[in-house]
């Protein structure tokens, strides 16, 4: 069996985060979790949705409605979101201050 070890930073792009303070990884981080996070919910909101004559059924509108999911989870989270981000940073940043 394969374990696979990841950290709440692992998941992002490492260079983006360096110049950041700890602060402001936790926040991105968790952003990031909550847009993963409304992308599934989405998705399976869609799985019920037909497909359309317009596109044809192809794998193109699957790979389009993929991103247009993406697309919403991502609007949504940077307008404030469902409040998963909050939960997520307070709890980073508790358990970084319980590891120093």
């Amino acid at each position: 069996m394969t374990t696979v070890n990841a950290t709440p930073y692992s998941i992002t792009e490492q260079g983006s985060l360096q110049n950041l303070s700890r602060k402001e990884q936790a926040r991105q981080v968790a952003e990031q979790f909550e847009g993963v996070y409304l992308t599934q919910m989405l998705s399976s909101m869609f799985e019920g949705i037909g497909k359309d004559d317009a596109f044809g059924g192809s794998y193109a509108e699957d790979t389009y409605r993929g991103l247009l999911t993406e697309t919403y989870a991502d609007t949504i989270t940077k307008s404030g979101g469902i409040g998963i981000a909050d939960s997520i940073m307070r709890e980073l940043i508790s358990l970084q201050e319980v590891e120093q």
